[in-house]
């Protein structure tokens, strides 16, 4: 019988070793999801204490702690009738095109995502490539070329000029094209063809209850995407009374240093972004909650 090399031979281990290394594990992950937390939580926790105070507590005061007396009311009322009442026009453009570039974005790339999974077709993979080969271009890039275009058939300074541009979704495309591709079965297309419903009525009966999730989520990327959208309305929109909230408080807070006279609006700039942020706390948690459920019955509809 061969020996054992001593360094082969196990160590026997200590009791409790590896319970104890399960919890270290567990007080690490725990520790850097508080550092996570506090990281993403502490600026607006900031926001919303400071858009509290009024100029001489903001600067007189600590920068964490809220006031004694809150100054929210004073500083609304100001934020909503400074200048000509600008702030109230941002905030309801903000809302029509994120609403409407959301709405029509997902309903394209629903239907072209759809039709690139579930129909066969001559240049089918070009067309899919060319899709994601544009998720490489960088928006940027595209601002000057769609400027000019714009202004050759008279799209700038419009609405239309900003949420045209946003329709076509090359993300939204290929995200609906892999998720049609997964959750709608072709068996069951095909047996809604023998059974003989039209092409309309299996895509709006059939496959939209079951990409409904993707659906959701898509419009949530959308919605925030174009809500959080600054240099497209900066370069097309000329009116400040079209611009969202993104452009309009960032102008506003530029023209007022360079005017030397922006510390007296620092409240009020604050309270308006701390408005601007509201609607994202708002809409994420209920369409997530929107998403498990599809989710859930999606995968039920494509067994």
């Amino acid at each position: 019988m061969s020996a054992i090399p001593a360094s082969r031979r196990s160590r026997p281990r200590t009791p409790g070793s590896g319970q104890l290394g399960r919890k270290m594990k567990t007080t690490i992950g725990t520790a850097a999801l508080v550092v996570a937390a506090v990281y993403v939580i502490a600026p607006i926790y900031w926001l919303v204490v400071a858009s509290s105070k009024s100029t001489s507590q903001l600067f007189a005061t600590s920068t964490f702690l809220p006031p004694v007396h809150l100054s929210w009311g004073a500083n609304f009322r100001s934020l909503f009738s400074f200048g000509s009442g600008e702030f109230k026009y941002w905030l309801a453009n903000s809302f029509v095109y994120a609403i409407v570039t959301a709405s029509l974005a997902t309903g394209v790339s629903t239907l072209c995502g759809y039709g690139l999974a579930k129909y066969r077709f001559r240049f089918r993979k070009t067309i899919f490539g060319l899709v994601v080969g544009s998720l490489m271009v960088p928006a940027t890039a595209l601002v000057v070329p769609l400027f000019l275009l714009e202004h050759d058939v008279g799209l700038i300074n419009s609405y239309q000029g900003v949420i045209l541009p946003m329709l076509v979704y090359p993300f939204g495309v290929y995200f609906m094209s892999i998720f049609a591709a997964d959750a709608v079965p072709d068996s069951l297309v095909d047996a809604s063809r023998i059974d003989g419903a039209s092409e309309l009525r299996i895509f709006w009966q059939i496959a939209r209850p079951i990409l409904m999730p993707g659906m959701v989520t898509l419009f949530l990327l959308s919605f925030i995407g174009t809500w959080n959208n600054y240099f497209l309305p900066l370069v097309l929109l000329g009116d400040t009374t079209k611009f969202p909230l993104t452009v309009g408080l960032s102008t506003w807070a530029s023209d007022l240093n360079q005017a030397g006279v922006s510390q007296p609006l620092y409240p009020e700039v604050l309270l308006g972004s701390l408005i601007s942020v509201l609607p994202m706390l708002v809409l994420f948690p209920f369409l997530q909650k929107y998403v498990a459920r599809g989710l859930t019955f999606g995968a039920i509809a494509g067994e």
